[in-house]
Parts: C-alpha cells; structure tokens; sequence
C-alpha cells in the first residue's frame, strides 16, 4: 500500500530512494512482521521482479545477489521451480558479490525446495545438507538478515527428503535434532520459525509411525498437539490446518497400534472434524485429508467393531469419492461397505453393495485394464463370497469364475504376485460350487489351488497357512460330496470320495484334516457299514481301513492309518 511514496522518490532523488524502495520490496518478499497475513504468492513475485530491475542497471552485486535469492524464493513459491534453480544460481555467481553466510546458505535452501519441487530429491538432499551446514557456522545474524531463513528451516528441509527418497530412520533422526533447537528457542526466535515449528511436529510424529515407534509418537504428542494449535492458525489456516489434520490422524493410529483404542477413536473424529472445517474453506486441500481422516476413522471403528458408525463414515467416504469421481476408490469403499453389512448380518444389503462395488470396478478396468483388472478381479472374488452369504451360491458360481479368469491371466504376467491371489480364488469358487452341489469340480478347485501353493513353496514363498486352509476346505468337501453321494444312493461316487479324503490325510499334518478324516470314516461306517465296506474292498481290493493316532515323537507327525 505505501509503495508508490518510495516508488516517487526514487524516481525523483535516486540517491535516497532507491535505497529506501529496495527495503520496501524487500519487506513485500520476506515481511518482518510474522503475525501479519502472509503477502500473495503473486504479490511476492511481483515485489521480487522489480527489486531485480531495481539492482540489476546499478553496480550494487550484493544488493543484485540478495535481489536474486529472493526472486528465487518467490519463484518457487509459484511452483516455477526451473526459473527458481536458474535465479538462485544466479544470485550466487553475480561477479563481485559477497553474500552474507546467512543470504548464501538461505539461496542454497531456496534451491534445494525448488529441487524438491521438481522431483529431483538426490539433488535437493545434497542441496539442503549444504544449506544445513552453511547455517550451522554462519554467526548470529544480522537484523537484516534474520528473515533469510535459519537452521531449523534447512534441517526440516533436509529431513523431509530423507522422507522422500525412504530413509525415514535418518529422516526421524534429523527431524528430532531440529525438535531440540526448537526447544530451546525464546520466544523471540520462534517468532521466525512460525511454520516450521508446527511443521517438525506433525512429520515427526507421521515419521515414528511409519517406523512403528508408536509410544515415541504418543510421547511427544503433547507438544505436537500445542504447535499445531497455536495461533499462526489464525494466519495460515490452510497450511496449519492441513498440519493439524495429518497430525491427529498418525496419532489415532498410533494410539490404535497401542491398544488405546478408545482415545483413538476420539482423536481420530476430532480429526474428521478439523478436516470439515478445512474443506469448507479450501475444498482443493481440505477434501484429500477428509478422505484420509474418514479411512482411519473407520479403520478404529472396524477395530472397536462399532460397525454402525463405521457404516456412516464409510457412506460420507464413499459420497466424497462419487464427488470426486475418483472411481477406484469408490468401488474400495463399496466393497468395504459390504464387508461392513456382512459384519452387522444384513447380507443381502451387503451383496447389493457388492454389486455396485464390482459394477464401479468394471467402469474403470474397461478404461484403464492394467491398472485396474486386479482390483476387478479381488471385488469379484468378494462378491462370490457375498452372494454365497445371501444364499445365492447360483449366482456365486459365475462370480468366482470370472474372477479366477481374470486373475489367471494376471498371473500369467506376474506370477509371483497373482499365483497366491489364484489359489484363493479358487478356494471361493470351490465353495460355491460345493454348495451348488457340483462336488467333482469343486474338489478340483481345491486340488488346482493346493498344486499352486506347494509350486510357490518349493519356490521359496511362505504360503504354509494357506495350504493349510486349503487343505481344510478340500476334507470339508470331500466328507461333504461323500455323505451326500451315500444319501443319493451313490455308493461307489462316496467311496472316491473318501478315497480322496483318505489320500489327502497322507500328504497334510494339519490336525484339523486328519480329525475330519478319522470321524468321516467311523461315521459312514456306523451309518452304512456293510453297503460302504464291500464297495471299498471292490474299488481298492483292501479293507475298509480303521484309523489310529500312533503316539509318535516330534512335531507334525501323520497319525498311522491302517
């Protein structure tokens, strides 16, 4: 507002006015006042721009230098990050010049977020390292230079490319030096550290949980919890906020990783809660973490199986997504929504929501197949599952196959990944043709998957609690085709099946399969001895056999079976 006074005394006496316009412009750039509203990215520019053209005609190299840094500031602010790198390099070969340490270690800085922005994080961390140790010998500075940065700015800089590039160990590390200088700030030194001490806090804590140091979290969640409340809100809200809500989210997480599970759920609705308030004033920002505060808000809710009000948050997630027309994430809510249903017994509803889940999938696989076919393929093979639940295993039978089809070809270009993913769908198929009755091709689906799963273990993958299941489903079947086989009069159709059943015992050790196997036999004996004997006796030429547990040392030792 007061530019045009020092604008007409430049003009009119150079000698005292460009000095004075040249602060003026300066303070348009870096204001001094910390709890004024920030200037416009584009006023900060602007003011940048001319103090360059101020300078440049002048034989002044350290006002030109310092003109530069700052223009590289403002450019990286509006995301020019290119034009940024190329001024701050500028600013520090203007020939003749000699920057202060602090206006040098402040344009490396600049430098290091505009590497940041452009992706280029090897070169940004080697950037802001430098800048680290440039403010580490610079002296105290001078008043003028005191809003050139400092060195808990560079240390968070630093760290969050440690972040970026998955070193969060050392990132955590650099992270909790910078929280030791800012502890021991004063007041008036904290006053030029307003956003970065909120900052600090909130990536520390989402760095302890990354690295599952969940009390380390909690324990300084206090002081994290008062940097993000504090009052730069009042003048940052879009950034302070945004910190705020990312804040109370890892701590929910943390408290839920715990056991505090209540306290987590209060942490993350009030997560919900500043996220709203966020998005009513930036929708652009606001609505990314709303979607990420309603996901952890309803992964504590599934935890305290308070599936009721998880249900409401998953429905305001899934109206955000719509919203968004962020399609794949809406048919993942769908789908959690039917989990959900499926939780509280309503399995029709939890079908129906199943349903619109596969039919978003399907929308966006068609668009982008190889990004999306398996997330198609895993909400198929939910679905099945679903409608058997409904009692509609007809309608599961087509459901499971196409899933199976779909992940087969998957598989056929990355069988490491969708091998596993295979075999469990053939499990769900299996199931929905044994209650379909079609028995023979549901023991197939059993046989099929189990031949996948040793295949992976024989290659060195850890697939032993899934060939363990399988193994279980396979006798439950097998007993199952076997009773029904005999209660339709299909004698020698029951005795493949016990064969079957029998043949599965001597190459499993699960507990479980070989009780199924013992109680099958002894039953059917009980029930239909003479009929079943004689049919075995003529299918195998052996005696219906008699099942024993031989008291046998060590571990996972097969009963005897004679």
């Amino acid at each position: 507002m007061t530019l045009p006074v020092p604008r007409a005394v430049a003009r009119l006496v150079p000698g005292v006015g460009r000095p004075l316009l040249g602060a003026a412009l300066f303070w348009c750039v870096l204001p001094r006042w910390v709890l004024l509203r920030p200037p416009s990215t584009a006023g900060r520019l602007a003011a940048a721009e001319e103090l360059v053209a101020l300078y440049r005609p002048l034989s002044d190299p350290d006002r030109l230098s310092r003109a530069l840094a700052l223009r590289a500031f403002a450019l990286m602010l509006s995301g020019r990050n290119e034009e940024a790198c190329a001024a701050a390099d500028a600013s520090l070969a203007v020939p003749g010049a000699r920057p202060s340490v602090a206006q040098s270690a402040y344009t490396v800085h600049v430098r290091a977020q505009a590497l940041d922005g452009l992706g280029r994080y090897e070169e940004a961390l080697e950037a802001a390292r430098e800048a680290v140790e440039e403010y580490r010998r610079a002296p105290s500075p001078e008043r003028r230079d005191r809003t050139l940065g400092n060195l808990p700015g560079a240390l968070r800089t630093h760290a969050l490319l440690l972040a970026r590039l998955g070193r969060t160990a050392e990132s955590v590390t650099v992270y909790e030096e910078c929280v030791t200088l800012l502890r021991a700030m004063s007041m008036r030194e904290l006053a030029h550290v307003q956003l970065v001490h909120p900052r600090v806090y909130a990536e520390l804590v989402g760095g302890l949980r990354t690295l599952g140091r969940y009390e380390a979290a909690l324990a300084v969640a206090p002081e994290a919890r008062e940097a993000v409340y504090d009052s730069m809100a009042w003048f940052m809200p879009e950034i302070v906020l945004a910190l705020r809500v990312s804040l109370l989210r890892d701590l929910a997480a943390c408290e839920s990783a715990t056991g505090r599970r209540t306290q987590a759920r209060d942490t993350a609705e009030e997560a919900v809660a500043e996220a709203h308030r966020l998005a009513e004033r930036y929708p652009a920002s606001g609505e990314w973490l709303m979607t990420a505060s309603l996901e952890g808000l309803a992964t504590v809710l599934d935890e305290l199986r308070a599936y009721d009000d998880e249900l409401t948050a998953l429905r305001e997630l899934a109206d955000l997504h719509a919203r968004r027309d962020d399609g794949p994430s809406l048919a993942e809510t769908l789908d959690d929504i039917a989990r959900c249903l499926g939780q509280t017994g309503d399995d029709r509803a939890a079908m129906v929501e199943a349903e619109r889940a596969v039919t978003v999938a399907r929308r966006v696989a068609e668009r982008e197949p190889e990004r999306h076919e398996p997330l198609l393929a895993r909400l198929l093979g939910n679905l099945s599952i679903r409608q058997q639940d409904a009692d509609e295993p007809e309608s599961a039978v087509p459901t499971a196959r196409e899933a199976v089809t779909l992940t087969r070809r998957l598989a056929e270009a990355d069988w490491t990944t969708y091998q596993p993913q295979t075999a469990r769908r053939l499990r769900v198929l299996g199931q929905a043709l044994r209650r379909t009755g079609a028995y023979a091709e549901a023991v197939t689906c059993y046989e099929e998957a189990e031949a996948a799963l040793r295949e992976l273990l024989d290659g060195g993958g850890d697939h032993t609690a899934e060939l363990a299941l399988t193994h279980s489903r396979l006798a439950t079947t097998l007993r199952t085709a076997a009773r029904a086989h005999l209660d339709a009069d299909r004698t020698a159709e029951a005795v493949t099946a016990l064969r079957s059943l029998l043949a599965l015992t001597r190459r499993t050790d699960a507990p479980d399969v070989h009780a199924r196997c013992v109680t099958t036999f002894a039953e059917i004996r009980a029930e239909r001895g003479s009929d079943v004997t004689r049919a075995w006796e003529r299918a195998t030429g052996e005696p219906y056999p008699t099942f024993v547990y031989r008291r046998v040392r060590g571990r996972g030792s097969n009963p005897a079976a004679r």
